[in-house]
């Protein structure tokens, strides 16, 4: 067991180093500004061990947003419902989420991708999947007390509001640091009218 979880924790500090030496190039050179070969020479594998993990440059680009650091099974829907409602749950999951170094990767990997339909292909999955998480751990956690239409439209609202700050078609500066997201910016007062307009039809 020791052994398996050992192995398990290289392959993802393989896998990581491959996705962050591959997003460092796309900033730097753009995402055609570099090959597979630049990726592997930056992070110091070979060409075999990127094959292991990605098939191309774009879906490695789109790996380095982490999905795994938002995805971990911890507390993020370890809240009672008697405590607490679906729109509640799904607001402390996104503010705890979403720090400022989270939102920043999310807004450059949508920015590149504005250009380069292959890596939009990849980032708009992992965009999906991270959705569907939260969708999933929602309907777990109230299961049958609402019906499965409305955890749909729940999730549906709460990304389909927030997706147009980082793409940056909705005008929300986002926080310049860590002790600025604790603080009162632009970003926190727009996720505050999200929630208190959701909440309006929500609870």
């Amino acid at each position: 067991m020791a052994e398996s979880s050992l192995r398990d924790k290289k392959k993802e500090a393989t896998r990581k180093a491959l996705a962050e030496a591959a997003f460092g190039l796309a900033v730097e050179r753009g995402v055609d500004g570099f090959v597979v070969e630049d990726i592997v020479t930056e992070a110091g594998y070979s060409r075999r061990t990127f094959a292991n993990y990605f098939s191309c440059k774009e879906e490695a680009i789109a790996n380095s947003l982490g999905l795994d650091e938002y995805l971990q099974p911890g507390d993020q829907f370890e809240f009672s419902p008697q405590d607490h409602t679906p729109l509640s749950t799904i607001e402390i999951f996104i503010r705890r989420s979403f720090t400022i170094n989270k939102l920043k990767r999310l807004n450059q990997l949508i920015s590149l991708s504005r250009e380069h339909p292959a890596l939009r292909l990849y980032v708009t999955g992992a965009l999906k999947e991270m959705q569907d998480f939260a969708g999933r751990g929602i309907s777990k956690e109230y299961g049958s007390d609402y019906p499965p239409e409305y955890y749909h439209i729940l999730i549906g609202a709460v990304f389909g509001a927030i997706l147009p700050v980082l793409d940056e078609s909705f005008d929300v500066n986002l926080p310049e640091d860590e002790e600025q997201i604790e603080k009162s910016n632009e970003f926190n007062q727009y996720m505050d009218t999200v929630f208190a307009h959701l909440r309006k039809g929500f609870n």
